[in-house]
């Protein structure tokens, strides 16, 4: 979640999205009688169309919400976790379901302020998508709502073509539920550990007794305490899906969501006593070492995302999408700074703030396919306008006083806290682009992808009253191939780029001049194995992060951009069904990650937060006959340098996961025990001063009924 912001508007969004909207009325008539696309399954319709079942292990299912690429034919590593694996390994946040991917960090634990900061794909940040459209912070509000997640889709490396501005590690896919026409539903209650209470419901059915109709309601509710001393998390999340099937030539979707969250604002523990000795013995991973008479952090979210499906002909498909996301948050922090001669007395300071951000987005895309001679297109050309509105008011704390590690005594309320003003923040930025895609099949069994992307954002944002305005754009393509051996065998590879204006925003070099966005680019190259019972892909890769700000080596005071860091490494993942009833999933992945340029005094050193090896292995059996099933898990991770070029190294560690599923009739029972040899491991908070403590054992039950 950035709170950099933008500039003069010159392109209205109200103007784009009324555009959007008036096309799709208009061409929501019976004119435009639908036929079914001609690249469709036998006997498939656009209602059954509209909605992509992934198991996990099926190739032929189309990514995400706008590529249109089977899975089979992605010249880009791609993993996707499915609704199953979230309850069965009960994930209670997308963390812990990024420990199915081999080359993805799960960052921190839900305790954490905003997890989101640190969900790290192949040595770099991930950014999240929902349906298909960029989150600017809703993913930031509450890691653990997944009532309303279908399945998450992990896209390794880069991927600006499609969906604009991202991180450098690759974009993790949330894909919401679907109304269905037939009536049913569920409720769920989860208990746990630590007093864990979660309840949550999920309707689905046609209105009006026609299928044209269909809505679904889902919803969450948690009062929980956490393994740290005195710090709960309440939460609330509830989504409204619906499906309009206006003629047979379109439909419409609506999706509204809200999500809110109130904890402690957590400040994790210091890197003396933990992963570095003191002499003293470790410190304690429930030590809460922030000030917890001060106000909580809360935040909530509100989301819209609204989009058709208008088929103009066999061939050509024309659909608008609008988004609406806002933010709204009032919170204190304390952070450790460092720590005392007697390593157990760490520093602190704090702040207080509050923040209110809005953020739309509006897209049109055209997609069909045609023929050039032999030669077949799969063509999606489309346009986007975007407003981000962003308030951010701080206070610093003065008074806050140091901390014993060991024997904590809170500086509040026993005097008052004071603070002095620190900054007032005000932003608008717009940004327009245009892209296209095309996948082209040269033969039945060999594709090419290119792709290529235009970005503009203008930026004005004002300052304690002082006001600056700039311009950035940004030209990002791809060209990659699939070549499909055999029925069984497809080689793959290709070069994907991205661009990124995160840190480049407001920032000025000595000479008063303004910075280009970061430039990103993957070089991968694999092969992949399908059939009926296995799943394998084996990928190498080259990742380099480009044109990052680092110290200018004439005035340190000002920054130049001449920084780069780089991970070359290899990753293999697969699926087999051993029987019919015993199910493997297992991966590996080798990171090489390095500064290769910087001013900051760590060139060539090891990049931070990226561990060299990391392997996992899940197996699920069911007992045949029987509403018994069973599931095992382990996952490693080996030691990494805690921030760039750091001599302080967190050290490795294994958890292991167990489960045992009973379903019978409408009822199943959920019984999960995750690290459940209690195993004490620290994540990188991204500063060198403190970590984040993983969550302990958690022995969680969670009963569902169904209807």
């Amino acid at each position: 979640m950035s709170h950099a912001t933008h500039s003069k508007p010159f392109f209205s969004i109200p103007r784009i999205t009324a555009l959007s909207i008036a096309i799709a009325c208009s061409l929501a008539s019976p004119a435009f009688a639908a036929q079914t696309p001609a690249d469709a399954p036998d006997g498939a319709t656009p209602e059954t169309l509209d909605t992509v079942i992934v198991t996990g292990t099926k190739a032929d299912d189309a990514f995400g919400e706008k590529s249109g690429i089977p899975l089979s034919r992605m010249p880009q590593s791609v993993q996707v976790i499915d609704a199953e694996q979230i309850q069965t390994q009960g994930a209670r946040s997308v963390g812990d379901l990024l420990r199915n991917v081999p080359s993805a960090n799960p960052g921190n634990s839900r305790v954490a302020r905003y997890q989101s900061f640190s969900l790290k794909v192949r040595g770099f940040l991930a950014d999240q998508m929902r349906n298909g459209i960029r989150q600017r912070y809703y993913e930031d509000i509450d890691a653990s709502a997944m009532s309303n997640v279908d399945r998450l889709e992990i896209l390794k490396g880069p991927s600006s073509v499609l969906y604009g501005q991202s991180a450098v590690g690759g974009i993790i896919s949330v894909i919401t539920q679907r109304p269905e026409s037939g009536f049913g539903g569920s409720a769920t209650i989860r208990v746990g550990e630590h007093d864990e209470r979660v309840a949550g419901f999920d309707v689905t059915g046609a209105i009006g007794g026609s299928d044209r109709f269909a809505a679904r309601l889902t919803g969450e509710i948690e009062r929980s305490g956490t393994f740290v001393d005195g710090q709960d998390i309440d939460r609330n999340n509830i989504a409204l899906a619906a499906r309009w099937k206006v003629s047979d030539a379109v439909t419409v979707h609506w999706l509204s969501e809200y999500i809110e969250r109130e904890t402690l604002g957590y400040a994790g523990l210091p890197v003396v006593g933990t992963v570095v000795g003191n002499g003293r013995g470790t410190v304690s991973r429930e030590r809460f070492l922030g000030e917890p008479s001060l106000r909580p952090l809360t935040a909530d979210s509100p989301l819209i995302q609204l989009w058709a499906d208008i088929e103009l002909s066999e061939s050509w498909t024309l659909s608008p999408r609008y988004q609406y996301q806002g933010f709204r948050t009032d919170f204190s922090q304390v952070r450790l700074r460092s720590m005392q001669a007697d390593g157990a007395t760490v520093n602190r300071n704090g702040r207080y703030g509050t923040e209110d951000d809005d953020y739309q987005i509006a897209q049109l895309d055209l997609s069909g396919h045609f023929d050039t001679g032999r030669i077949g297109h799969k063509l999606l050309v489309g346009i986007e306008a975007s407003r981000e509105d962003s308030t951010f008011l701080q206070y610093n704390l003065t008074d806050v006083a140091p901390i014993n590690s060991y024997a904590p005594i809170y500086t509040y309320p026993g005097v008052a806290p004071t603070t002095a003003f620190s900054f007032d923040f005000a932003g608008l930025g717009d940004g327009t682009a245009f892209y296209a895609q095309d996948l082209i099949s040269l033969t039945p069994s060999w594709d090419i992808i290119a792709g290529i992307r235009h970005s503009r954002f203008d930026y004005e944002q004002t300052n304690d009253g002082i006001r600056d305005a700039s311009e950035v754009s940004a030209t990002t393509w791809q060209l990659a191939t699939n070549l499909r051996l055999s029925d069984r065998w497809s080689l793959f590879g290709g070069v994907n780029t991205g661009f990124d204006t995160e840190s480049i925003l407001g920032a000025r070099d000595a000479n008063g001049n303004t910075f280009d966005p970061e430039r990103s680019e993957q070089l991968e190259a694999g092969v992949r194995l399908n059939t009926d019972r296995n799943r394998l892909s084996v990928a190498v890769l080259d990742i380099s992060r480009k044109d990052a700000l680092t110290a200018d080596p004439v005035d340190p005071d000002f920054s130049v951009q001449d920084g780069e860091q780089r991970v070359r490494g290899i990753e293999l993942e697969g699926v087999s069904q051993l029987t019919a009833d015993w199910d493997l999933t297992w991966g590996v992945a080798r990171l090489d990650g390095k500064v290769t340029r910087s001013n900051d005094g760590d060139q060539n050193a090891e990049l931070g937060d990226t561990p060299k090896l990391t392997g996992l292995i899940r197996s699920r059996y069911a007992i045949a006959g029987t509403p018994w099933s069973f599931d095992a898990g382990v996952y490693a991770v080996s030691d990494r340098r805690l921030v760039n070029g750091s001599d302080v190294r967190l050290p490795g560690y294994g958890l292991v996961d167990l489960g045992v599923q009973y379903a019978r009739d409408d009822w199943s029972i959920g019984l999960t025990i995750n690290n459940a040899l209690d195993k004490t491991y620290y994540s990188a908070s991204g500063n060198v001063f403190s970590v984040l403590p993983g969550e302990p054992r958690h022995v969680g039950l969670r009963v569902r009924h169904a209807f």
